[in-house]
């Protein structure tokens, strides 16, 4: 299937964007050793919307590792701001994405190999893929949990890649002013399906409920990063 041709992004200063010809996650793992912070890698081919950000952390990884929920927080405001406002985007903790209940994609966090909890890694990208559309199935109707920008009539890849951009820079501000719980409050109220009672917070990125009786589940953030439910591997895209 052929690439969709994008125009030029309109981008926030720090971002450089690159329109990458193969896998956006590949090409920014290759750029993130030698252009540093700031590439914007994206694609829209083969009914997959992809965008992958490098990033240069001044923290161990420990910490590091939670900018993953900037990640998602700034696509999933992304998101809003470009579909119908009477329907809701939801995450799957910790890394997938919902729209009004059926699966849209998801995003991941890679690291350089080999880096330690307690060392500081030379650089982190935060990418994600989105079902741009179904045309290539005879039968979208076989596949319900999942659904597409296009099917769901979502503005323009290039509009929500954009709004991307600004969401991520706020996030990233939001966390050095006010505290990481100001990411973490945004993204905790976009969980499905919703807590009803008793308390979700983050713990070091873990997940952790607690009931009103006093039971307590945790699941864990690396798990969970690692698992990477939302994808398929086989077809190299988000799970249909």
């Amino acid at each position: 299937m052929p690439t969709v041709q994008t125009s030029p992004l309109v981008l926030p200063p720090p971002f450089t964007q690159v329109a990458a010809d193969g896998n956006a996650l590949q090409e920014a793992l290759r750029l993130a050793p030698v252009e540093g912070a700031g590439s914007f890698v994206y694609r829209c081919a083969g009914g997959v919307w992809s965008v992958a950000v490098v990033l240069e952390p001044e923290v161990p990884l420990a910490t590091a590792r939670l900018a993953v929920f900037a990640g998602m927080g700034a696509l999933g405001d992304a998101l809003a701001a470009h579909c119908a406002p009477e329907r809701s985007v939801r995450f799957d903790y910790p890394d997938g994405i919902r729209y009004d209940k059926a699966r849209l994609g998801g995003g991941r966090l890679s690291v350089p190999q080999g880096c330690a909890e307690d060392q500081v890694p030379d650089w982190l990208v935060f990418s994600a893929e989105l079902i741009a559309d179904r045309d290539h199935l005879a039968d979208p109707g076989v596949f319900p949990d999942s659904t597409s920008l296009k099917e769901e009539e979502f503005d323009g890849p290039e509009a929500i890649m954009e709004t991307f951009a600004s969401y991520l820079m706020l996030y990233f501000d939001r966390w050095k002013h006010q505290g990481f719980a100001a990411v973490a409050e945004r993204y905790l109220a976009r969980i499905d399906p919703p807590m009803l009672s008793g308390t979700r917070v983050l713990e070091d990125g873990d997940l952790v409920e607690r009931t009103p009786g006093g039971a307590e589940r945790r699941i864990r953030l690396a798990e969970g990063l690692a698992a990477c439910r939302w994808r398929d591997a086989e077809r190299d895209g988000p799970r249909l």
